[in-house]
């Protein structure tokens, strides 16, 4: 009983760790939205917010303006709820002042290269949200460069304390800025959709989102190694097709099936790992089947327990077989499924447009939760149930070949004496299910593209699955060869239809054996 409870624990610390490890990656991804990027981001959702805002009604108010207002209104009647007083109109204009001034004097610097190559009326657009949102600072190498969110906004609201005409007296209160600051903010938690190599417009959330541009290099200097490596090309590639094909529904379910597809291929090198593994395993099998035959008293005699597991270890180090060596390739599989999960994120071309009606970077959960509101919500809807079947089926073909090979011919993967009696079959079923769970947890929480992706991905290992299955069985096959008369693949397995008379005749009489060589 004692045993049994401390393989549990076992298990249950295995899983705990991979929960563990997969929290930690999912964050060690950097987000690609500069400071520049952020400036937008807020404009968009809020507009000029030292202005009174424009009338909706008036045919020349720009797209994102409803929106705006409605963000503004939201935001300013939620803090005087809370008791604050709004803004002055003579702070505002103060403020207002300062951000033009900073327009005229540097909205060049978005033309002629400095901070971007845009055109003049956009530059002057961009120019306006870094001066109401950021502000500008010079680094540690000397460039020129956009500052952090609110830069400007604090150095000002100082200067307007100083201000005779403004003072303490119409100036808000430092506890107004700060709550301010930290609301208006929340509108763009979680906003990630910032790579692309080249400045343009997306639409984002049903607002315009003026991108910069970032270069591989820049991915490799400012955001990180596994960004550089992974994330930017995984982006780049949806860029391309996205854009190449037209920014269509059609483009981007190729653009990531291609990423998936690559993604694949990366991690092709751990099936053929693993079976290359599983089948040096069952070449050893009857070796030691023999060992425990040996040893017949080893789970309850200590002295037999731990020759049997002296012998184990040896057998396998020389035949080069390392029981774990499937669990461990699987978990280094992570940081490619964090990469792909972070470019599909980042993708400033996916999350502009529409697939099915739904934007892809919406989220499952407000399909679900504000169906209504949310334009294409049965198609998110319908790609979770898709991505949870698929998901289902990908786990339950593995598990059923892992049953099928174990019934068949025998425990596999014998435990070692480093194991101490943990089972490495049993731990990589648990481990697959807890995996199968986390995949449907996280597709209800994560941008309908990662459902996608998770679809795709399911079937692709389906295919996998029985493609390994096969190259298992071929090896089998070869295995009987080599012994000639195919009776050391008879001895790990006796399958019924391989008695004489077939099926049938096993059903009559199920303890029959044959001479003949038995392998599949």
């Amino acid at each position: 009983m004692r045993t049994h409870t401390h393989r549990w624990l076992k298990r249950l610390a295995a899983v705990f760790s991979t929960f563990v490890a997969v929290f930690f990656m999912s964050s060690c991804t950097a987000s690609f939205c500069s400071n520049q990027d952020q400036a937008n981001q807020m404009y968009a959702n809020l507009g000029n917010i030292y202005s009174s805002g424009v009338d909706v009604s008036d045919p020349t108010a720009t797209d994102n303006t409803e929106k705006q207002n409605t963000n503004r209104e939201t935001l300013y009647n939620t803090l005087l709820a809370n008791g604050f007083s709004l803004p002055t109109k003579a702070f505002n204009a103060f403020m207002d002042a300062k951000a033009d001034a900073f327009v005229e004097e540097n909205a060049t610097l978005w033309v002629d290269g400095t901070l971007g190559e845009w055109e003049t009326n956009q530059a002057e657009e961009i120019a306006l949200h870094v001066a109401v949102y950021a502000g500008l600072e010079t680094t540690e190498d000397g460039r020129l460069a956009v500052a952090p969110l609110w830069t400007n906004y604090n150095n000002w609201y100082q200067e307007a304390l100083d201000d005779p005409a403004i003072g303490v007296a119409l100036a808000p209160s430092q506890s107004f800025v700060s709550v301010f600051q930290s609301q208006a903010q929340s509108l763009i938690a979680g906003t990630t959709a910032c790579i692309s190599p080249s400045d343009g417009v997306f639409e984002q959330n049903g607002a315009t989102i003026y991108v910069s541009g970032k270069s591989w290099g820049e991915a490799f200097r400012d955001y990180g190694f596994l960004e550089g490596l992974l994330v930017y090309p995984f982006a780049y590639l949806i860029h391309i097709i996205s854009n190449g094909l037209g920014k269509t529904g059609a483009a981007q379910f190729l653009a990531i099936l291609v990423v998936t597809l690559i993604a694949r291929i990366i991690t092709v090198l751990s099936t053929f790992l693993q079976s290359k593994t599983q089948a040096k395993q069952q070449k050893i099998q009857p070796m030691l089947n023999a060992l425990q035959a040996k040893y017949p008293n080893a789970a309850t005699d200590k002295e037999q327990k731990q020759a049997l597991a002296m012998e184990q270890a040896t057998l396998m180090r020389k035949a080069k077989v390392h029981p774990f060596l499937p669990l461990l390739l699987l978990i280094v599989q992570f940081p490619i499924f964090i990469c792909v999960w972070s470019a599909l994120q980042g993708s400033a071309a996916l999350a502009s447009g529409s697939f099915m009606g739904l934007a892809l970077t919406t989220t499952v959960s407000q399909c679900f939760t504000n169906f209504a509101g949310t334009p294409g919500a049965i198609t998110g809807i319908m790609i979770f149930l898709f991505m949870a079947i698929a998901n289902i089926l990908s786990s339950s073909t593995s598990l059923l070949f892992t049953s099928w090979r174990t019934k068949n011919f025998g425990n596999q993967t014998l435990p070692t004496a480093g194991s101490q009696g943990m089972n490495p079959n049993k731990t990589m079923k648990t481990f697959s299910i807890v995996m199968m769970v986390f995949i449907l947890i996280m597709g209800f929480s994560l941008p309908a593209a990662m459902g996608i992706y998770w679809i795709l991905g399911s079937l692709i290992s389906i295919l996998q699955a029985l493609l390994t299955e096969a190259l298992q069985t071929r090896a089998r096959h070869k295995l009987a060869r080599e012994t000639g008369d195919g009776t050391t693949l008879a001895a790990i397995r006796r399958s019924a239809h391989h008695q004489p008379g077939g099926k049938k005749a096993d059903k009559k009489d199920k303890k029959s054996k044959s001479d003949k060589p038995l392998w599949r």
